[in-house]
């Protein structure tokens, strides 16, 4: 009945989609009613939420909504801007997943209608939370904000999310079945305490927990878990009793029925695996530990000292059940994180080991302080100690998120999706007895060649350069065994990818040539993924990165350092000479790009490569005869037509340019004369457009050149 009741309401819903998008695309937004949907997001440019548009032909279409200013949730407008519908990228299909039908870009707003109703009561409720709380004010506050209102715009801004997200934790500040489940243990305590009548108090639970879930913006996380919750209690009251994957199951149902896009919400996914894997394995997995560990259990127990033997028992049990219930969660979604974030953390058990107990505390105190904020003395003294909490764990987070791979840039194939489901299936329809003998031969089977591969694929790599495929932008890696230096980080969103591809789990340094987008848009992906000695600019620019100090401080562990002609560094066997700039710059032009000679000699051979960043044939001039003949060279600016001349090219006599490029992108790169003027001096030219990575080798017969296409 599920099926063909989901078949006869999916089908409709994309077909419904299709017609919206149309006829968006043929309305003149100015025409449109338009009503915010979501909670905003801060952006470069401004803000972003969802809004559904009231179109003439009384359909509803939902839409990115993007506007320079902040709108409350419920706002209807009218507006002059410009519709676009989706594309066939990433983006473009994720938007169409989740239901939307593109995107309004606000020009000019002709007029504006405060919240009504019950978006009106919601917003006012949110906005005495918000104001009680002050986000703003420091970490233990933004934390505060993201747990008890779903507000995570401050914790996005502190950095606070991507350090959650690098411990394991990420789930503590998307609103999901762990906040409602401790907040319906405290409104239940309060009814009780009050001496409401059963019935009453399931009635009044589920519409608090409700209220809760509104007020957090409604994910689809936590609607999933408010019909589990609804569906326990319901239970309760004629006589059922509670059936964790029946819950699961029929909240998967209703939630999914109601709004078929809920299915390709990332956060609805996540939270189902979860608790599937949860419900299904973790007592299995217990059990195993028990097996494994009963026999030195009862050797260390029988020496201890009456009294702490219980103690020490619950704690015993404690840590066995939180590292079975982190490590079947991070199994069962491992796949679908590494598809959609390209990292995966390595602490999160020990994460959730320390953290994992302070959360309901603090989320009880929390709300135990927003309840008596309105009361003189004792209002300001509860919600400064729940502040002072919430600061502490941030600060503990920070610390584990700080722990040398704590998160590692990761990537796997599509299938490997599949595996969570048949190891599942293999583990319920045969469910064998835990032998401990068998497990522990199975654990030592499958440690040591993890040890191996781990070995092979981040400490005993040969010396090499990648000039990475970031798209319309420059990234190259520099790599000798555990050693590494990133020189640029490409534009957004392309970094995090790449380092999974070449395995890269920390870095020594990380060079930024100049300050173009293209060229540092990485960075911030960076500071929430590994940890980095040095960063290293160009001469004077230390004083000018601007937006991007607090993402390069968050990066650096020793801080920011300036090059100039004639410093070097070591980088295992290579040696990094910097070449230009001559003289301090403020690194906004390409003609203010560090220009690098990386040189290896050793073993392997001998290789000389030239990094040139954006810069030019003018400056191409100053740093050819300092460079000399070189094996390898990095094109200047993309492959631009006046990157390099003849004369330059034949000085360096170069056996392998490369380009870095992005397809389809509107300045031509690499331009014919490009390609012309380095092949008439005898190179081989090779562009990360039809290439993809292109990795520089040293070998005793010269430069080894592999590719990823």
């Amino acid at each position: 009945m599920a099926i063909v009741l989901s078949c006869a309401w999916c089908v409709p819903a994309l077909s419904r989609l299709d017609a919206a998008a149309l006829e968006l695309g043929s309305t003149p937004v100015s025409r449109l009613e338009m009503v915010v949907a979501s909670e905003p997001s801060q952006t470069q440019s401004g803000w972003l939420c969802r809004a559904f548009c009231s179109l003439p032909s009384g359909a509803v279409g939902h839409v990115w909504l993007a506007c320079s200013e902040r709108l409350p949730v419920g706002e209807r407008l009218r507006a002059v801007g410009r519709f676009s519908a989706n594309e066939d990228d990433e983006w473009g299909l994720s938007s169409r997943a989740a239901g939307l039908v593109g995107r309004v870009k606000v020009v000019r707003v002709l007029e504006e209608a405060p919240p009504e109703g019950v978006h009106a009561a919601l917003g006012g409720l949110r906005g005495c939370v918000l104001g009680a709380i002050d986000p703003s004010s420091g970490p233990g506050a933004a934390l505060l904000a993201g747990l008890v209102a779903g507000e995570r715009t401050e914790l996005k801004a502190r950095g606070i999310s991507d350090e959650f997200a690098a411990a394991g934790l990420a789930h503590l500040v998307a609103v999901s079945g762990s906040h409602l489940a401790v907040f319906s243990s405290v409104v239940e305590a309060a009814l009780v305490a009050l001496g409401v009548s059963s019935k009453s108090r399931v009635v009044a639970g589920l519409g608090l927990c409700a209220a809760f879930v509104a007020l957090c913006g409604a994910p689809a996380s936590a609607l999933r878990a408010w019909v589990m919750l609804a569906a326990s209690r319901s239970a309760r009251l004629v006589g059922r009793r509670g059936h964790a994957p029946s819950g699961l199951a029929l909240a998967g149902l209703a939630v999914c029925l109601a709004n078929p896009h809920c299915a390709c919400d990332l956060g609805f996914q996540l939270s189902v695996l979860s608790v599937a894997s949860l419900v299904l394995f973790s007592g299995w997995f217990e059990a195993a530990a028990a097996n494994v560990l009963g026999g030195h259990r009862s050797t260390w127990r029988s020496r201890l000292p009456r009294m702490l033997r219980g103690p020490l028992s619950k704690l015993g049990r404690y840590v066995r059940s939180s590292v079975c219930s982190s490590l079947v969660c991070q199994a069962a979604t491992l796949p679908l994180v590494v598809a959609s974030f390209g990292r995966v953390s390595l602490v999160s058990v020990l994460s959730n080991l320390v953290v994992g107990p302070a959360f309901a505390p603090l989320l009880c105190v929390a709300l135990a302080a927003l309840t008596v904020c309105w009361m003189p003395v004792v209002g300001p003294v509860a919600l400064c100690a729940a502040r002072l909490f919430a600061g502490a764990v941030v600060e503990v987070v920070g610390w584990l998120a700080s722990l040398p791979l704590a998160s590692v840039a990761a990537t796997a194939p599509g299938w490997a999706a599949l595996v969570p489901l048949v190891v599942g299936s293999v583990l319920l329809s045969t469910w064998p007895r835990p032998s401990p003998r068998a497990l522990r031969m199975g654990c030592t089977a499958l440690f040591v060649p993890l040890v191996a591969l781990a070995l092979r694929l981040y400490v005993l790599v040969p010396p090499s350069v990648t000039v990475l495929d970031v798209g319309q932008g420059d990234a190259i890696l520099i790599r000798d065994g555990p050693h590494v230096v990133l020189v640029d980080t490409g534009p957004a969103d392309t970094i995090t990818p790449a380092l999974a591809r070449h395995h890269v789990a920390w870095l020594d340094a990380v060079v930024v040539t100049h300050l173009h987008d293209d060229h540092t848009g990485g960075i911030d992906e960076l500071a929430g993924l590994v940890s980095s000695g040095d960063v290293l600019v160009g001469r004077g620019v230390g004083a000018n990165l601007g937006s991007l100090e607090d993402d390069v401080e968050r990066l650096a562990r020793n801080g920011v350092e300036e090059l100039g002609v004639g410093d070097s560094l070591r980088v295992g066997g290579f040696k990094i000479t910097c070449l230009w700039p001559d003289e301090p710059t403020d690194g906004s032009e390409n003609e203010d790009s560090v220009c690098l000679l990386v040189e290896y000699e050793g073993l392997r051979g001998e290789m000389s490569v030239l990094l040139t960043g954006d810069a030019e044939s003018d400056v191409l001039q100053a740093v050819v005869p300092r460079a000399g003949d070189v094996d390898a060279l990095k094109v200047g600016h993309h492959g631009s037509r006046v990157s390099i001349t003849t004369e330059e090219a034949a000085e360096l006599a170069p056996e392998v340019a490369v380009a870095s490029a992005g397809e389809g992108n509107s300045y031509g790169h690499p331009t014919p004369e490009c390609r012309e003027v380095l092949e008439g001096a005898g190179s081989t030219f090779l562009c990360t457009i039809e290439r993809g990575d292109v990795t520089l080798e040293p070998d005793p017969m010269g430069v080894r050149v592999t590719s990823q296409r």
